[in-house]
């Protein structure tokens, strides 16, 4: 694989990763304020300020290498804030789950892409999937007790 070719696949993989950051900082954005549980709106208005400043890491790198950010989420993005927004008008039980679930896959998708990047967009994305970790900490300790509260 030749150097534009090495650096493009990198660029492409960066752009796939962003769209995953615009995504979960559009439906944290959207969901906090249709959210009644004090807690669980403060976590998301944190981690949509997390995955926003994620966003701006990657386009940055991205410019670094000669590309071009791409800011649309697709398909994928619209149905997934369609149904934030109704787990969120469910419960925050539902819309707990919901972004445990997406902040999970999230970090999936950069633990199994993480290999087909330069060094310097691996130390960054290292540094994404950390924080990404600790969202999932705090989600599942608000769901567990959430969980309490309900069998009170």
């Amino acid at each position: 694989m030749t150097t534009h070719s090495k650096q493009q696949s990198c660029i492409d993989t960066l752009n796939e990763l962003l769209k995953g950051e615009l995504m979960a900082m559009k439906i944290y954005k959207e969901t906090q304020a249709l959210q009644g549980d004090e807690h669980v709106r403060a976590l998301l208005q944190q981690f949509a300020a997390d995955h926003e400043e994620h966003a701006r890491l990657l386009t940055q790198r991205i410019r670094e290498l000669g590309g071009i950010p791409e800011t649309e989420t697709g398909l994928a993005g619209t149905m997934a804030g369609i149904w934030a927004k109704i787990n969120a008008l469910r419960g925050p039980s539902h819309l707990l789950q919901q972004v445990y679930a997406g902040e999970d896959k999230g970090i999936h998708a950069y633990e199994d892409r993480i290999d087909e990047l330069d060094p310097q967009s691996q130390q960054l994305v290292s540094e994404i999937m950390s924080a990404d970790h600790d969202h999932l900490k705090h989600f599942q300790e608000r769901m567990e007790a959430e969980k309490r509260e309900r069998q009170k």
